[in-house]
């Protein structure tokens, strides 16, 4: 937790002190009350006065009464929730301002009700939403204690969660990443690695009978055997998927995968235990000469030097070896950018190198990794194209692994289908479609200033968009800048929209040129999208709408944008932007009224879009012919 404080005070009090809080009131002017006397809550072993002092409480909750002496007692009396621990980068190299948080709250599912396990579940779905108002992104997972011992999951993968593609391997993160937030500590600490499941049992009731340790201060959530080469193909599935997002700290982990593939044994070594000699058992460490101070021990930079040194022992490994340094460096600044706006985050810059370079950890270049906020686009796109390269051709390789095993797969045909279609949702090209670049985050590749510039060529206009801003003298010069060239202006912008390049932030500038769109008419058209297509995130979409067929949700439709005559409505150019339930983005074009009101006849009975529905709206840039268009349209 010593890294989780010190990384950000404020976002550590919220994480640490206020969500543990919550869950252990219930109360009506606190967030994630739940008004059911049958809803339960509550955490084993805290003393939330200790926990939050007063002035922390009034700092969040100015106005609440629940902690006045009249009131009645917020608190659980029978606390249901036996441990809170996060799970994932939080405390590690990898965390950055941006992180989020997931928590995994231990409960028995079999002493509650089905009733009281749903309204537990409402009170965190309410503290989520009102964290989320703070600007802060959190997740709590309800895990029960006897499926977990099991290493059985079944929150399923529409929340992103793992589902079944994950079980040893998402139990082996717990444990190697976890931070205990609030109430019992996991006794797997307290148990020496290397023990046989028969071991382990003994070694927990030897401590039990010795009273080495109290019953009931201490979570067992189980033995783990070693990890079973069958589920590492969810494994690679599911960090697929999560590349969409978050591809840096995908690279690491799939390499990972490829490192436990690369074993002779059907069964491979746990990395959670290798931490835990670091920690509490240093007389089974594998290197005895190696010392690591507690402070510096973190799973991430443990795990990157494994990989590194793994790619390094063949010559042909030697690229994916400077990846991993590359995407480790790169996770590990990420964010820092808008946190040395705030000041004193230079220090921990420094600190990070300086940890980096005595792992040998520091990429050859880091100077320009260092600096990727000034990073020309198309340096950008290169590199998100290289760690989108390595993640395809592992998984190629992998794959091509796991269809000759004689095993069986641990992931279930459900989740295949949903993190599958995922997959194809971005990589697969369709007509009309407008594809995703490969980037390394829409945060990354979002742009401060961006150009757009006409030019003709044998009578063909041809529409750029540059990085930057730039005059009509100088443009001819800045071809090292061009972002993208369309040969239409509203799939130049949507494509720029899609992709997070050009956002409700960035500054428009256009050339002097023939373009019939001016600066005004850009604006009001990007506005209107905006408001109409939120961005996709990956992670949100439920396994739901990716099992079922996919379905328009949302369109616009976009009228006459190069303000061509009209000639009563004989050549009335129109286009309509289409979002589905899948996460893609089509745009199909109309030559003539009768074309365009065919189909919105048909998104309205095949899909239900229609502006009396709310997912469907218009767009016409200002023209001479504005009033005769209307009329073509809704007479």
């Amino acid at each position: 937790m010593i890294k989780a404080i010190a990384f950000n005070e404020s976002k550590a009090a919220f994480l640490f002190k206020i969500i543990p809080f919550l869950l252990h009131a219930n109360y009506p002017d606190l967030p994630g009350f739940v008004d059911n006397e049958q809803c339960c809550f509550g955490i084993c072993r805290l003393n939330p006065e200790k926990l939050v002092s007063q002035d922390l409480f009034s700092k969040y909750f100015p106005t609440s009464s629940a902690l006045y002496h009249h009131t009645p007692d917020p608190f659980a009396a029978k606390p249901v929730i036996h441990s809170v621990k996060t799970i994932g980068s939080i405390g590690t190299i990898a965390q950055t301002e941006k992180s989020d948080c997931d928590y995994w709250l231990s409960i028995r599912q079999k002493d509650l009700t089905e009733k009281e396990l749903e309204l537990l579940g409402l009170k965190c779905t309410l503290i989520e939403e009102w964290a989320d108002t703070r600007g802060i992104e959190v997740h709590f997972f309800l895990m029960d204690i006897e499926q977990t011992r099991e290493n059985r999951f079944d929150t399923m993968a529409d929340k992103e969660s793992a589902g079944t593609a994950l079980k040893t391997l998402l139990k082996d993160e717990l444990f190697r990443t976890h931070i205990l937030v609030a109430g019992k500590m996991l006794l797997w600490w307290l148990i020496p690695p290397g023990l046989t499941e028969e071991g382990y049992h003994q070694y927990v009731a030897k401590l039990a009978a010795d009273r080495t340790i109290k019953n009931e201060n201490f979570i067992d959530l189980g033995y783990m055997a070693d990890i079973p080469k069958p589920e590492i193909f969810g494994a690679c599935l599911w960090q697929m998927n999560k590349a969409l997002n978050s591809p840096f700290k995908s690279v690491i982990k799939f390499a990972y995968l490829e490192m436990l593939m690369s074993e002779k044994h059907q069964h491979l070594p746990l990395f959670s235990d290798r931490i835990k000699s670091y920690v509490t058992f240093p007389e089974h460490q594998p290197d005895q000469k190696e010392k690591i101070r507690i402070a510096d021990i973190d799973p991430y930079l443990l795990l990157a030097r494994d990989i590194a040194s793994f790619y390094q022992l063949d010559k042909s490994g030697e690229k994916s070896a400077s990846l991993i340094k590359e995407c480790l460096f790169m996770k590990t600044l990420e964010g820092m950018a808008s946190q040395k706006k705030k000041g004193g985050e230079d220090n921990r810059i420094r600190q990070t190198m300086i940890l980096m370079k005595n792992w040998q950890l520091l990429p050859a270049r880091f100077e320009h990794f260092s600096k990727l906020i000034q990073w020309d686009y198309r340096e950008l796109v290169d590199f998100g194209s290289k760690v989108h390269d390595y993640l395809i051709e592992t998984y190629k390789r992998l794959r091509e692994i796991f269809w000759t095993m004689d095993k069986e797969l641990t992931i279930s045909e459900r989740d295949i289908s949903t993190l599958g279609r995922k997959l194809f949702t971005f990589y697969e090209k369709k007509e009309n479609k407008i594809e995703y670049i490969r980037s390394i985050s829409r945060e990354t590749m979002a742009q401060k200033n961006i150009t757009f510039h006409i030019t003709r060529y044998e009578d063909q206009d041809y529409y750029y968009a540059f990085q930057g801003k730039h005059s009509s003298v100088d443009i001819k010069e800045k071809t090292r800048y061009i972002i993208k060239r369309e040969l239409r202006p509203l799939n130049l912008v949507t494509w720029l929209l899609t992709n997070g390049i050009l956002t409700p932030k960035t500054k428009l500038h256009i050339t002097k040129s023939s373009m019939a769109l001016d600066l005004y008419d850009l604006q009001s058209l990007l506005e209107k999208m905006f408001q109409v297509f939120p961005p996709i995130n990956f992670g949100h979409i439920s396994a739901e709408q990716l099992l079922e067929a996919e379905r328009v949700i949302q369109a616009l439709v976009v009228v006459n944008i190069e303000k061509k005559p009209v000639m009563g409505g004989k050549t009335l150019e129109s286009s309509i932007i289409t979002t589905n339930s899948y996460g893609e983005y089509f745009i199909h074009d109309y030559h003539n009224i009768t074309q365009l009101k065919n189909a919105l006849q048909l998104l309205l009975t095949r899909h239900f879009v229609s502006r009396w529905n709310n997912n469907l709206d218009f767009f016409t840039p200002e023209q001479k012919e504005s009033h005769q268009i209307k009329q073509l349209l809704f007479n």
